[in-house]
């Protein structure tokens, strides 16, 4: 690892505003390559001087991952809005960012050579790249108040083939699957095993319950429920694509559920769809892309505010980054990327 990337400054520290306020901006799905759209750091500029957020999370598939003097040169320049403000900022990985020449491993010391990130690398015996978690402490600084919990998700199912010393011809997806019969992957059991664990020994060491939400990439199969059952899950937004979550299920949620701290999960990946929801008590949501070099709909781009409060409440919106630079959104302002189906323009 080259020394043009280790941090040694002191990383800040994550605190509620005086108010007892705090507040996340997701951005998610960069698809970044070396002659990205400018559009990318314009959107990002109107959504992080909309939103003033205390900190930014990435969720995943960032990309640009040729080498680490890409990958670096990408993210000061994307990111420099958000570098500029002197915001902290943290990422998940998605399914696509190990595709090109750098891992995961590789990858992360490039991230963690911003003085502003605060990802990190995780435990090296818990499965994949960036399983960490973040706090928040109280507005005088005394004590936790809100825990960030990030997991990688991995790529794809047939992943577990090596990961599990499989057969190959091992049949992951069958006929009748539990949600859309993607290949994703998803986090894994000893991912699940490792919050569970932790979580349980931050309280005790808080000698309270701390609230949380949580962050990945690809969405848990339980996404499926929100759209199947509106009524009952509050569901709001937009599902323009079905949800490409893992099937197999590591019981992440049911860890969740049992811990009683997480709140909210959000992921990325679909950038079709923004929707949110809500399934005994924790609040599901998607953030929409925010990229323009890969598929998307002028209407959906955009990132997710997340606000956070020290007695333990939190609410979440998503914006569109049409609703902020009108047409100036689009990729092209004589083409809508998306069609009719979805949005009709005024013709003048």
């Amino acid at each position: 690892m080259s020394d043009d990337y280790v941090n040694t400054k002191e990383k800040p520290v994550l605190r509620f505003r005086p108010d007892g306020h705090f507040r996340i901006l997701m951005m998610s799905d960069f698809h970044g390559k070396p002659d990205f759209n400018p559009k990318l750091t314009a959107g990002i500029e109107a959504l992080t001087a909309y939103a003033e957020p205390d900190f930014v999370m990435l969720g995943g598939d960032q990309l640009c991952g040729i080498d680490a003097e890409t990958l670096h040169g990408f993210l000061e320049r994307a990111m420099e809005p958000v570098q500029r403000r002197g915001i902290p900022w943290a990422h998940v990985y998605g399914n696509h960012d190990p595709e090109n020449r750098m891992t995961k491993e590789e990858m992360q010391p490039v991230y963690e050579s911003f003085p502003l990130c605060l990802s990190e690398a995780g435990p090296e015996d818990v499965s994949g790249v960036g399983n960490y978690c973040l706090t928040v402490y109280s507005a005088d600084g005394t004590a936790p108040a809100y825990h960030l919990w990030a997991l990688d998700s991995h790529s794809e199912v047939r992943d577990y083939v090596s990961y599990f010393h499989l057969p190959e011809d091992t049949r992951f997806i069958l006929p009748k699957h539990f949600g859309g019969g993607s290949v994703q992957a998803s986090p894994m059991f000893d991912q699940a095993v490792w919050y569970y664990t932790e979580s349980k020994r931050r309280e005790a060491e808080a000698g309270r319950k701390i609230p949380a939400v949580m962050f990945m990439h690809v969405p848990l199969i339980e996404y499926n429920l929100l759209y199947r059952n509106p009524e009952v899950t509050g569901f709001i937004g937009r599902k323009r694509e079905k949800i490409c979550a893992g099937e197999l299920n590591s019981g992440l949620f049911m860890a969740c559920l049992q811990r009683g701290d997480v709140k909210g999960i959000f992921c990325g990946h679909e950038h079709l769809c923004d929707f949110q929801g809500e399934y005994c008590g924790i609040t599901m949501a998607y953030d929409s892309c925010v990229g323009y070099d890969m598929s998307a709909h002028d209407d959906m781009r955009g990132g997710r505010i997340i606000d956070l409060y020290e007695d333990g409440r939190f609410e979440t919106r998503h914006v569109k980054l049409m609703e902020l630079l009108g047409e100036d959104a689009m990729r092209r302002h004589d083409f809508f990327e998306g069609g009719d189906r979805y949005y009709i323009r005024d013709i003048d």
